[in-house]
């Protein structure tokens, strides 16, 4: 096991910023983040992905077999991109042959072009959504970075958040933090292309390595339109990208109803270890259920406020979301706090805008 810890605040606040100022590129690790390397198989690394503040960055998986090497997922950063090649050569010389992304987010996919660059013959495999979406989304888009930065100055200059809470030394730390991690991710991915999947998939794909076989499976909808697991049968080893999140998932789903029913699939598969997208490793399907109890719920009873004709403001009103968090094993306010925005108030909007074709108007008021 291999584990990466990152320096202190100050250090780590003084060389992002100062590296932005004078247009050179921060070699990483990012602010505010560490990663270990488990070998959760023999030849099968999950690369487990540790933020304290600022940007999410999605946990990796690579395969190293008889001739080649396979990745599952490349990261946030440039800088996971360089990690994870040193990561590889350091266990082996031979070459990456496949990327394989779960899905098209930039947490997951940003190191695509540098792994590209130092294993020139390698191929991306995703679901046909997954290389459509990326497509459509263009290049990388620093804008929302940007504002969370101006906000941090703003608060941190006050003294005060927007709502007017009084900031804390802990409270103060945590935003310094935040904006050494987001100024990072400016510097360290200027420049970096979004390369979407070559080769690509709309149901199943099996790789076959000597003993080992790599099952690239769709299952079905839910965390997005391209969700693909990728599975070792023999190693009993599921990398399942964000369809799991841990401790909290991420609520802004594109399908939360059919969710659940993915997440019932993947269950029978025979699996000792789960990689999720985010978050530690999973050794039996506990999590996995808890997660899909939170899905049917939230469905059912933001379904109930649509039906009896709420508009976004009196659905959230509705949905019992306290009786969600503790029911899902919430029971700090900091960590309600982090349930309500990772996962509650995003999950009822995406069920809200699924079931009411006319969401746009209800959730400004300008309904009839």
């Amino acid at each position: 096991m291999q584990l990466v810890k990152h320096a202190s605040l100050a250090t780590l606040l003084a060389a992002a910023l100062s590296s932005l100022s004078q247009g050179a590129v921060v070699r990483g690790p990012a602010p505010g983040s560490s990663h270990e390397v488990v070998e959760v198989a023999p030849g099968v690394y999950a690369v487990i992905r540790h933020w304290d503040a600022g940007s999410a960055d999605g946990n990796s998986m690579f395969i190293i077999n008889d001739s080649d090497v396979i990745v599952v997922d490349t990261g946030g950063y440039a800088a996971d991109a360089r990690s994870l090649i040193a990561d590889i050569r350091k266990r082996t010389d031979k070459p990456v042959r496949y990327i394989i992304n779960t899905h098209h987010h930039g947490d997951h996919t940003t190191g695509n072009e540098a792994l590209l660059a130092a294993y020139p013959g390698a191929e991306i495999i995703g679901h046909v959504t997954t290389r459509e979406l990326a497509i459509t989304d263009g290049p990388l888009d620093f804008a929302a970075f940007r504002k969370e930065i101006a906000r941090i100055d703003q608060a941190l200059a006050t003294g005060k958040t927007s709502d007017g809470e009084v900031l804390t030394p802990q409270h103060r730390e945590h935003l310094e933090l935040a904006k050494a991690n987001f100024s990072f991710y400016i510097g360290d991915n200027q420049g970096v292309k979004r390369i979407p999947p070559t080769l690509t998939i709309t149901d199943d794909l099996v790789l076959h390595r000597a003993e080992r076989t790599i099952e690239v499976r769709f299952f079905g909808e839910g965390h997005t339109p391209g969700d693909v697991v990728v599975y070792l049968p023999r190693e009993r080893v599921a990398a399942v990208g964000d369809l799991v999140v841990q401790p909290v998932p991420f609520g802004g789903a594109t399908n939360l109803r059919a969710w659940p029913e993915t997440l019932r699939a993947i269950r029978k598969l025979d699996v000792g270890v789960i990689i999720p997208g985010h978050g530690d490793i999973q050794r039996d399907f506990g999590y996995v259920d808890r997660q899909i109890a939170l899905l049917e719920s939230t469905w059912s009873q933001v379904k109930k406020a649509v039906e009896g004709g709420a508009n976004l403001d009196a659905t959230r009103k509705a949905v019992d979301g306290e009786a969600l968090a503790r029911a899902f094993g919430i029971v700090s306010a900091k960590d309600r706090e982090e349930f309500d925005y990772t996962y509650l108030d995003p999950a009822v909007e995406a069920a809200f805008r699924a079931l009411h074709p006319t969401s746009a108007l209800l959730m400004s008021g300008m309904a009839d």
